[in-house]
């Protein structure tokens, strides 16, 4: 017991070779007659070796521990070896199953005391650093800096502060990420935790080199930090040391860079992500410093293959999009080299590459679970009551606070399941131009960065790249455009004042235009377009702006995802049709009925259930719902419906086994996206899209029921006669805008033609 002990000590003070010795004796001396005993020293064992990178003893140590656990009812230590198991899932880049491992214990380690419970939130906080979601990983890291805090744990609050400078960091929070540094360097440095203070350092430096201040400074430090974090046993720390310290040379334009890089540009098979990428940046640096700008793009091309054979381990829409937040910056360094290149061809592989990769990875159809979709029925009824209670004048704040839980529960069980493990290669843009021939097309990309707008215009025959100016009037514009369009959609707007916003709307789009489409419009051929917008852009109402009025636009995340979806968005000469009408919807069963007389079907029911429209979705080539929508911008998959029995969520519908070719959703909103790091949006028809739908109608702003009761059934009496949903839905507007002044901010997205 001494031994195990004094095993401990050296471990708090990073400490690796003699805590290890001491805990080898502990082992040695103890055996299962005193379980107990026996467990901690092996528990600790296990953490030193997952420490050194040893995952296989870990493994050995910590299954040891479970079973000799598990078999004389010591519940918590069970529970403390199962979450280490899903440490180690982490470190091995299983992070589904790490999730899964973690909170299958969490209630066991919570109900022990506050220290297990921040334990608990602070290893699960890395798993989600590890999958891109940055602010759930610092909410965790938050939680856990309190409880430590309050069980007077200064040495673990210092860790957890350490780790809130880490997501800073990312995050791109520079002076954030050196407070929080610092004010936990000051901690270890208090306690005499030489090495935990050296890794705070380090931050700090990081962070420097990032945000370009004291570059010249960071070199030397960092040079520094790596001699000493390797003198205390701790390599893989000591080797990401001295990639910040050459990335400092490279940016202050040092000489001799090479050979100070050394062996830590060398990448491992077992290398965790960030660190790969963060390799894999340096080594392009050092290309372009011995001026060979081939191999430094090959090095960046190189750094987003990983990224997405990474990304392909989820099986989460959610995670599968915030993971993209890791290759940010190595995907805007690469499309930024790529334009100033000036090749049509480069940037269009580029544009592949670096945006919207989620488009390129396969669906994955979660098992079966029936807790998950208890909670979906309870999480519906929940909102339901909410909104009675809203209505009568009542805040509910337990049940928004239940919601609110229950959608976070729901959320984090998605995660559990794991990647498809393929993904699909980026399309040349050859082949993208042979299917642009058939149809006399134009596809247009626009790109973002550096605070500027490109555009990317192939037709069949030529490619062309134009400078479109600044972004941020274009943002300003879309911005003022949506509100205007909401406002529009109101009601008892006062007429005076809809006169005035509708010339304001006017005016924003004739702005947008004159920006975006008129510098283009000569590259236009006379067919449809295909739309690739930056991600901050996908809401904007393409099929109102003058140059696209009448014209076939579909909206695509990827040139690559709209090849790949033309297949299964084709429709059958007699499709099976499907009808929902929501509640509360003015002509709602008037519009599904106008829909079902232009495909000879029957009308939908009064007012349709979730449980109805779930299983029209499997079985329906085409679903018309008319009903009222609401986007959810800071949890996009619970964006949803509003149907007869509740709420019906796109985190619900992206998880058929199937759905159908083409749906309409005639609603507010559900055309918006939250755009995500890595030009990943996320939202309700992006989830329709990547669950199997060949194409989506939807609404980017609010739409008023008279004007989406003219455009629905004029789009499929369109459909019906053999046209694209893109050209149907042109066609649609058109016709409307005869008898409507206020047009429907309707717009096509996936293979819509």
């Amino acid at each position: 017991m001494i031994a195990a002990q004094r095993g401990l000590l050296y471990m708090r003070a990073r400490r690796p070779a003699e805590a290890l010795a001491a805990l080898d004796a502990a082992v040695r001396l103890l055996d299962e007659s005193e379980p107990e005993y026996i467990c901690r020293p092996l528990l600790n064992r296990g953490i030193m070796h997952m420490q050194r990178g040893a995952l296989a003893a870990a493994r050995a140590d910590f299954s040891r521990c479970t079973d000799i656990a598990g078999r004389h009812g010591l519940d918590m230590l069970a529970a403390k070896a199962s979450h280490n198991l899903g440490y180690l899932s982490l470190l091995s880049g299983a992070l589904p199953r790490a999730l899964r491992e973690m909170d299958t214990v969490r209630a066991t380690l919570s109900d022990q005391s506050p220290i297990h419970a921040a334990i608990y939130h602070i290893d699960r906080a890395q798993v989600l650093l590890a999958a891109g979601l940055w602010r759930e990983a610092d909410e965790d890291l938050a939680l856990a800096v309190d409880l430590f805090r309050g069980a007077k744990a200064p040495q673990d609050q210092a860790e957890a502060e350490l780790a809130r400078a880490q997501v800073a960091l990312l995050e791109e929070r520079y002076a954030d990420a050196r407070r929080l540094a610092g004010r936990a360097r000051k901690r270890f440095a208090a306690r005499g935790a030489d090495a935990w203070g050296l890794l705070a350092e380090h931050v700090a430096v990081a962070a420097s080199v990032a945000d370009g201040r004291g570059v010249a400074q960071a070199a030397p430090d960092a040079a520094r930090l790596a001699t000493a974090l390797a003198a205390a046993g701790l390599d893989d720390e000591a080797r990401r040391a001295t990639l910040t310290g050459v990335a400092a040379l490279l940016a202050a334009g040092a000489g001799g860079v090479a050979e100070r890089a050394g062996a830590a540009i060398r990448l491992r098979r077992d290398d965790p992500i960030g660190t790969r990428l963060q390799a894999r940046a340096v080594r392009a640096g050092l290309a372009d410093v011995a001026g060979q700008p081939r191999r430094a793009d090959a090095e960046l091309r190189a750094a987003l293959a990983d990224l997405h054979r990474y990304q392909a381990s989820f099986g989460s829409l959610d995670l599968q999009t915030a993971v993209s937040g890791h290759g940010r910056r190595l995907a805007e360094q690469g499309l930024a080299r790529a334009l100033a290149g000036g090749r049509p061809a480069t940037v269009f592989g580029w544009a592949e590459r670096a945006r919207a990769l989620s488009t390129r990875l396969p669906p994955v159809v979660p098992p079966a679970d029936a807790e998950a979709a208890q909670m979906l029925e309870d999480l519906r009824h929940t909102r339901v009551e909410l909104r009675a209670h809203v209505l009568a004048g009542h805040p509910a704040p337990a049940l928004r606070a239940r919601c609110a839980h229950l959608e976070r529960l729901i959320r984090q069980r998605s995660w559990y399941t794991p990647g498809p493990g393929q993904t699909l290669a980026p399309a040349p843009l050859g082949q993208l131009q042979d299917q642009l021939a058939v149809a006399d097309a134009t596809y247009v990309a626009h790109l973002l960065t550096g605070g500027r707008l490109h555009a990317l215009v192939a037709g069949p025959r030529r490619r062309t790249l134009l400078d479109l100016g600044p972004a941020a009037p274009v943002i300003e514009l879309h911005r003022r455009l949506r509100a205007d369009l909401d406002a529009l959609a109101t009601i008892n707007l006062p007429e005076p004042v809809r006169v005035s916003v509708r010339a304001a709307s006017r005016r924003s789009l004739q702005g947008l235009d004159e920006r975006l489409w008129h510098p283009l419009r000569r590259l236009l051929t006379d067919g449809p377009v295909l739309l690739a917008p930056a991600a901050g852009l996908v809401a904007v109402p393409w099929t109102l702006l003058p140059v696209l009025r009448g014209r076939p636009v579909a909206v695509v995340p990827s040139a690559t995802a709209w090849l790949a979806a033309r297949d299964r968005a084709a429709l059958p000469a007699r499709p099976a049709v499907a009808l929902a009408a929501g509640p509360r919807v003015l002509r709602a069963a008037e519009e599904v009925r106008l829909v079902a007389e232009a495909w000879s079907t029957a009308a939908a029911p009064a007012e349709s259930t979730t449980a109805g429209v779930r299983e029209a979705a499997r079985t329906a080539d085409v679903l018309h719902v008319a009903a009222h929508g609401v986007h959810e911008p800071d949890n996009p998959l619970f964006s949803h419906l509003e149907l007869a029995d509740g709420p019906l969520f796109g985190h619900e519908l992206h998880q058929l086994s199937r759905l159908p070719a083409h749906i309409v959703l005639s609603a507010c909103e559900l055309g918006l996206a939250r755009a995500r790091p890595g030009e990943e949006t996320l939202g309700m028809t992006a989830a329709l899209l990547h669950g199997g739908a060949g194409s989506v109608v939807a609404g980017v702003a609010r739409i008023a029921d008279a004007v989406a009761y003219q455009v629905g059934p004029a789009h499929h009496a369109a459909l019906r006669d053999g046209s694209s949903p893109a050209a149907a839905l042109a066609t649609a507007i058109e016709k409307a805008a005869k008898t409507e002044e206020d047009l429907a901010p309707l717009v096509c997205f996936g293979a819509g033609w």
